[in-house]
Order: C-alpha cells, then structure tokens, then sequence
C-alpha cells in the first residue's frame, strides 16, 4: 500500500545557476517540502545514504496512514512503527490487515532505517522551533506534514523510535514465522569466498570473448576490461562499486613492475594538497558529478563505503596486491587493456574501464558479465555459491587470514575504518604494508610460482606476440 510516489528532480537552489538532482517525495497532499529541505541541507551525502533516507521515510508515510486509527496517542503509532520494522506486519496465519506486507527486516537494516528518520526528525524539530510552531502531541494531523511533525516532536521529547530496546529482546513468534520463510527463500548470511580452486578458470576461461575463445593473443582472446577489475576485488580486496572510481591516471607501474592502483574519494580526492579536487576536475573538464551522486538507476552510478583512507589530505586508499606476484600481472594487462581494447574517450570521461563505444563501464555491465563468465565455467551466479563480486573481496580477506597474516595488516590492506580490539596499534606507512605482504608471501610454498599460483600458463606466450 503506497501513500507516496518518489521522483527524481533537479532542485535550483539559487540564483548560480547550478542544480541538484534529488528525490523528492510526493503524496496526496502534494509536495512533502520539509523533507526537501532537508535534504537540500544533507545534498552531499552520499547517493546510497540519500536514496535509503527517502526510503525510510517513505515507509514511515505508509505506516501512518494505514495505522492512524488505531492508536489513541500518536506516539503509541511512531513507536509500533519502529517495532514493525524488526517484526514485520504479517501475522501467523499469514495475514496482514494493514496491506503493508512487510517481512522482518535484520536488526542492523532496521536499525539504520531508524536512524535516518531520527536524522531528519531531529532536524525538522529544530526547523519546528525556530518557526515556533505550535504542535498538539495528542490531537491527531489532517495532513502528512503535520506528521511528520509531529513525528519530530514525539521523537524529540519522548524518544518514539528507541530502536536501542530491540538489541537483545527475543523475537516474537510471529517474526521467527516470516523470519524462517524468507530464510529458507534466500539462504542468508554473508557472501562467501569465491569456490576454491576456481578462480583461475573464471580469469582465463570465463571472461573469453565471443568469437575469439581461439585465439593466441591473450588480448583478442579475453575481455581485459572484466579481468582487471575481477582481480582488483580477488588480488586488490576493492569492492566492486571501488573499482568504477578508479581513473586511468590513478593506474601507474610501481618500481618493482606491479601496478600501483589509487582509489581516490570519489569528490573530495585530490592529486596534490592545492590542487583542485575529484569533484572540481570532473564538472569542470567533463561536464559529470561524482559517481556516487548519481541515481542508482543511472548507468553512472558507483556507491562510496567511505573506506579508511591511506592519505587523508588527498583522500585516495592504495591496493595491497596479495600475492605481490598478482599486481605485476596485472601490469601486464593494464599495458594490453590500453593498447589494444580500451576505447578512448578523450575529452568526454577520465574513467579507467569502457563500454565498447567508450562511455564509462557500469556495474551492471560487470555484474552481467561475471554472470555469464561463472556459468560458462559451470557455476551458478549466486551470494549463496560465492560466485557474485563480493565474494572476491572476500577471498582477498580470507586468504590473508589463513596466512596467519596479523589483524592490523587486515585492517590495513582492506581498508576498514575501525576494529575497536585494535585501536592500541598505530598506523602502517605503504612501505611497512608491502614489506609485511611480501614476507608473508614469501613463507607460503603456494606462493613460490606465480604462474602455478594464477593458473595462466598460456599468458607470457601471449605477450610475446605484442611489440
């Protein structure tokens, strides 16, 4: 049951001329223009945050109106909104009253839903008293407006969400009823490492390209595009939306012959400490925004985890080949991809992976393109197999687990922001993380040779083919 329809729309916010596309949420009332405000406030948030932000209030607007009555105060109705974002709305006997048909959602999700209507009803009720707005806690709204003030006011002064009181209370049975359902539906749990002894196959077998599976030339042969960004997640640890920020210039050889791969902040990343940032660079020589800001939808799109940072004055994070011997191949590869399969896009984009006509690579050209490279290798495409981009991230953080490297160069190497057992350590310089990688590699018998390692005996005799 929707009470809202969501549009995406370009916001003038002054007279500069400059726009911000935005969603703004629309219900039978017209415009719900507080939370456009607030928004305009929070514009450079991340597309992920601001996209979930309009979600989360979306569903609070459907709760209200199909719950108005039921309750005698409102704040009775805010806080059995939040309850059902952890229980869900479907009773035992399957049946939802309310049209809501939601299912429990984890804590963590639920949680953070939570937090982002407290965001904006925190912000609204300072708004509300700087208006000095007279708001009547018991009598109920005529509009949704009024709601979502009063909504402000019940969170501000009675805390009405206290989504804190679920961390530890049992589920109901009616959760664990529609909790096991969608359980047994979708498997659960975290994305698993990509299946063991497989990865070579889905490298040089999988991401072949039509036509050329027979060819010599490891270039006409393979889809280079997929390959690098495959080990960027497997040998790199980057997540997959990480790998669509990267630029050709933030790709250079390291002087040991691997390549050395910075991934700067999508908008704030800098080359130098004066000089202009990602932001500045993209708008102003081509004419984009960040990946980020744009919608999901939008092939442009790559979201930000905001990841711990290598350089927090130029805000770029460094990869930390693991094997070293992966990040000297990939060298190689970068030379190829450049040379004979990327499509140059002088003037239009800076980014370092392209479509055939040279537009910036998307992610869901990637996704679609491990999909048929893992069941060409006889893998079904799934979170639960280990076979979807994630799982190679994953891999990347197991391997050096189970070589018994220590929990700071974890950190370190896939970039976490925080890991509160190892606050007491201080940071790693580039030099002592690639000191500590190649001794660990070094103490492996597995590591000893590369081309046993990666699987890719058939890779140097392609090479020798290129000038």
């Amino acid at each position: 049951m929707l009470h809202s329809v969501c549009v995406e729309a370009d916001v003038t916010i002054d007279n500069t001329g400059s726009t911000v596309s935005l969603p703004v949420i629309v219900t039978p009332d017209g415009l719900l223009r507080s939370y456009l405000d607030y928004l305009i406030v929070h514009r450079h948030k991340s597309r992920s945050w601001v996209e979930r932000s309009a979600f989360a209030i979306r569903l609070l607007i459907d709760y209200t109106k199909q719950n108005e009555e039921c309750f005698e105060k409102p704040l009775q109705l805010f806080r059995e909104f939040a309850n059902s974002l952890f229980t869900g709305t479907i009773g035992e006997n399957g049946i939802d009253p309310s049209w809501l048909r939601w299912e429990p959602r984890a804590s963590k999700d639920a949680k953070f839903l939570i937090d982002l209507i407290t965001n904006y009803t925190d912000w609204l009720a300072e708004q509300n008293d700087e208006k000095r707005l007279q708001i009547n806690p018991v009598k109920k709204p005529t509009d949704y407006e009024q709601w979502m003030s009063l909504a402000a006011y019940s969170q501000r002064r009675e805390r009405a969400f206290l989504s804190h009181l679920w961390s530890n209370r049992p589920a109901p049975s009616s959760y664990r009823y529609v909790a096991a359902r969608k359980t047994s539906r979708s498997g659960g749990g975290e994305a698993k490492s990509f299946p063991e002894g497989r990865f070579d196959g889905l490298l040089w077998n999988g991401f072949v390209r039509y036509g050329f599976e027979a060819s010599n030339e490891i270039y006409d042969r393979l889809d280079l595009r997929n390959v690098l960004i495959t080990m960027l997640m497997h040998y790199g640890g980057l997540r997959v939306s990480e790998c669509f920020h990267v630029w050709v210039e933030d790709i250079t050889p390291w002087d040991d012959g691997t390549a050395l791969v910075k991934v700067y902040h999508p908008s704030e990343g800098k080359q130098v400490a004066i000089g202009p940032s990602r932001r500045e660079e993209l708008r102003k020589r081509f004419g984009l925004k960040p990946r980020f800001e744009y919608p999901k939808s939008h092939a442009m799109h790559s979201g930000w985890k905001d990841p711990h940072e290598d350089d927090p004055a130029l805000h770029y994070l460094s990869v930390y080949w693991f094997p070293n011997s992966a990040g000297e191949i990939f060298n190689e590869l970068w030379r190829l991809y450049l040379t004979h399969q990327r499509v140059p896009a002088e003037g239009e984009h800076p980014f370092a992976f392209t479509t055939r006509t040279g537009a910036p690579y998307s992610i869901k050209g990637y996704n679609q393109a491990l999909k048929r490279a893992v069941n060409r290798i006889g893998l079904p495409f799934s979170k639960e197999a280990g076979t979807t981009a994630h799982a190679h991230r994953h891999s990347y953080g197991n391997a050096l687990k189970n070589a018994g490297t220590e929990p700071l160069i974890i950190k370190k190497a896939m970039h976490h922001k925080s890991l509160e057992s190892q606050n007491v350590y201080g940071e790693l310089t580039q030099k002592q993380m690639r000191a500590h990688l190649e001794r660990i590699e070094k103490g492996l018998k597995w590591a000893q040779d590369p081309e046993d390692l990666l699987g890719i005996p058939d890779l140097k005799k392609g090479l020798t083919h290129v000038e």
